[in-house]
């Protein structure tokens, strides 16, 4: 399977009153095309300065990140601007939806950015919104929707650039448990069935046992990486 996100020894220092603060240190790292992978760790762990850089939101102090075999240290901010509109799909905790738009709009606007004609960008966003079975509150606004359906467009959204890769950060922070399992099964089935590779960063245990691989960060170093798939096949074979 293709590898579509490789760290190699990568490290992020921040520079805080004359004091360096080691957030990731000679953290090396693969992830293939179709995995679902949870990051985990406690608040202060590094991961959200992990998910920053892989997310190409920010660069490694030192080492390497190969993005689908591209080293992003050597674009120039233009070039990552392209890479995450074209090859990297977002969904945050707070939705992050346009008030003053509907969901078909709020759906459309990655495309508008790709510079896609209006019919082609309104068709391809209804498909989107039909793919996490919204279609039918296409017009309706963010303030008419509940959270659980704001993030699915949110998720419908990430999606419609057709991204390599989505990473969802703390996607089910702002919602009740009932809804935030609602939106973990939305993230299993478009892997499951489409295929589609996500890494989601969370603090939950419950929410990071969701993922077939599990990656536990602690003190800016990989604790523990644990593909549940490789263990049921492992025990298989024996």
């Amino acid at each position: 399977m293709r590898v579509v996100i490789e760290l190699a020894d990568v490290e992020k220092t921040y520079d805080q009153d004359a004091e360096p603060v080691h957030a990731l240190r000679g953290v090396s790292l693969r992830i293939h095309a179709g995995e679902f992978v949870t990051i985990r760790g406690s608040s202060g762990s590094g991961k959200s300065t992990l998910m920053n850089i892989l997310g190409c939101l920010d660069r490694p102090t030192s080492g390497d990140y190969l993005l689908d075999g591209e080293n992003v240290r050597q674009l120039t901010k233009t070039d990552l601007a392209y890479l995450r509109n074209r090859k990297l799909g977002f969904v945050f905790q707070g939705f992050n939806l346009l008030k003053r738009m509907n969901a078909l709009e709020n759906v459309e606007m990655p495309l508008v950015y790709a510079g896609m004609s209006d019919d082609e960008r309104r068709e391809r966003a209804l498909a989107m919104l039909e793919l996490v079975d919204l279609k039918h509150r296409a017009y309706h606004q963010p303030n008419q929707l509940s959270g659980g359906q704001q993030q699915r467009v949110a998720i419908a959204r990430a999606l419609v650039n057709q991204p390599q890769i989505l990473f969802a950060d703390e996607p089910t922070g702002n919602l009740d448990s009932k809804t935030g399992t609602e939106i973990l099964q939305e993230f299993e089935r478009l892997n499951r069935e489409l295929g589609q590779t996500i890494v989601m960063v969370t603090h939950d245990p419950v929410v990071a046992e969701r993922a077939p691989r599990q990656i536990t960060v602690r003190d800016g170093v990989i604790a523990s990486d644990i593909n549940s798939m490789s263990v049921r096949m492992t025990a298989c074979e024996r």
